[in-house]
């Protein structure tokens, strides 16, 4: 449908206002004189998400909103209307809350093997030896040890799967690492099948190799071998006793848990690491919210393929593209999209009173901050800004300029929320560079001055 555009009205999605409730306000939206439907994101997003932005699948809108029977529900309501709709579409950054994220479970667990391991802004060569190849992920309450001591991280094994749990927390193990605990309960248990399965998964290709047929035949065995334990454990019931005695004897060994975590492609960490340590590009300071390779063409396709084909089939009318500028190169981005799903398009982007939005952007505009402000502005009395600022200055005992606060906030909030983001050598050299992992625009330093 293609829709002239006057006004548009956005709705929050979530489990209690999915779709089919969305639908029920078509009448009402006609009767407001509003063109467009414009809703928050709707692919799938992490369990019990209110808002949408924490995508965990980008190749399905959400079962939580409906599923697809509801969306086409929506669809067909605000056609019957003469409604258009936008999409809210998140392409810079993913959730890893949740087992869901299918990309980040398989990173986690093959590492640089993933193919997804460069989906991620991940650095994989940090200048912390020990973090090479490693993804630190600070989810624990305490430090390291004393969790593992005190049991609350544990080995877990579900039919031929296992995980490491912490609390609410589940994560992969890399298939590599699982000899050593297969070949003592084969022992356990007599089997050959079992101690076969163990040297296979001893002999597969380590998580840091690169070349391309030893990646394949780590994939091809691991799915092998995975396939012969399923089996096995569905014929003989003392292998899977077996296993679990050996599970059960690596949970009561702090030092043998240990070292079975130390062959992982992740390291759990205390909470209060990721501020020192974290290896991967995150959301503002949202530690769950990894940055995704929007540069990358793979990527962009991968996260793009449903909203361009319901622009392509006419169900949206266009795109509001959220938190633009936490990408490597937005105007790159916004090239290829256009490129690729020419539409109408708008920008989240907050622009400062005397920012403009770049004129080489193939955007139609932003989503609308500046003008809210404006609106705002209608409700203040200027005259009252002089008394309330000597009120304010007077109550708080401060006597510093706007500008003063300003830069003061706004390198507190650089240094406490990108350090781990920004290489501040670089970053702030004559040159002002940006690295791959760096969220301003490439070859800018916006956060130069504020953080000197």
């Amino acid at each position: 449908m293609s829709v002239p555009r006057r006004c548009t009205y956005r709705v929050q999605l979530n489990a209690d206002f999915g779709f089919d409730r969305a639908a029920e306000i078509a009448d009402y939206l006609t009767a407001l004189g509003v063109s467009h439907l414009y809703t928050s994101p709707y692919l799938q997003a992490a369990p019990g998400s209110a808002h949408g932005y924490d995508v965990i699948d980008h190749t399905r809108v959400s079962d939580d909103l409906g599923g697809n029977a509801a969306h086409a529900r929506m669809v067909a309501a605000l056609e019957a209307r003469g409604l258009g709709h936008l999409i809210d579409v998140v392409p810079n950054h993913m959730s890893i809350a949740a087992k869901g994220n299918r990309w980040w479970w398989d990173l986690l667990k093959n590492g640089l093997t993933s193919r997804y391991a460069r989906f991620f802004d991940v650095d994989w060569d940090p200048p912390e030896s020990r973090l090479r190849n490693t993804v630190l992920l600070p989810v624990l309450a305490d430090q390291y040890g004393r969790a593992l001591e005190r049991g609350e991280i544990r080995l877990h094994r579900d039919g031929p799967a296992f995980t490491v749990r912490y609390k609410d927390h589940e994560f992969p193990i890399d298939p590599r690492s699982l000899g050593g605990l297969l070949r003592v309960a084969a022992t356990g248990a007599g089997s050959d099948r079992l101690a076969f399965i163990a040297d296979t998964c001893e002999l597969l290709p380590p998580s840091t190799e690169t070349n391309e047929q030893a990646i394949e035949r780590r994939r091809r065995d691991d799915k092998m071998a995975t396939e012969m334990l399923t089996e096995l454990l569905r014929a003989e019931p003392v292998v899977a006793a077996a296993i679990d005695r050996a599970v059960d004897a690596c949970n009561a060994n702090p030092d043998s848990l240990d070292r079975l975590l130390d062959q992982q492609n992740y390291r759990l960490a205390w909470w209060q690491a990721a501020d020192r340590d974290l290896g991967y590009r995150r959301f503002f300071d949202v530690n769950t919210l990894v940055g995704l390779r929007a540069e990358n063409p793979e990527v962009f396709h991968e996260t793009h393929q449903l909203v361009m084909a319901l622009v392509r089939a006419g169900t949206a009318d266009g795109l509001r593209i959220d938190h633009v500028d936490g990408m490597q190169d937005p105007e790159g981005y916004l090239r290829r999209l256009r490129e690729e799903c020419p539409c109408y398009t708008v920008v989240e982007k907050i622009l400062a009173a005397d920012e403009r939005l770049p004129g080489s952007w193939p955007v139609e505009g932003t989503s609308g901050y500046e003008f809210m402000n404006l609106v705002g502005g209608l409700f203040i009395n200027p005259a009252a800004e002089a008394p309330l600022t000597q009120f304010y200055a007077t109550f708080a005992g401060v006597s510093d300029s706007y500008a003063d606060v300003a830069k003061r906030s706004c390198s507190c909030c650089a240094k406490a929320w990108a350090v781990t983001s920004i290489d501040w050598p670089s970053c702030c050299c004559a040159s002002a560079s940006a690295t791959a992992a760096t969220a301003t625009t490439p070859g800018t330093c916006s956060l130069r001055d504020c953080a000197s």
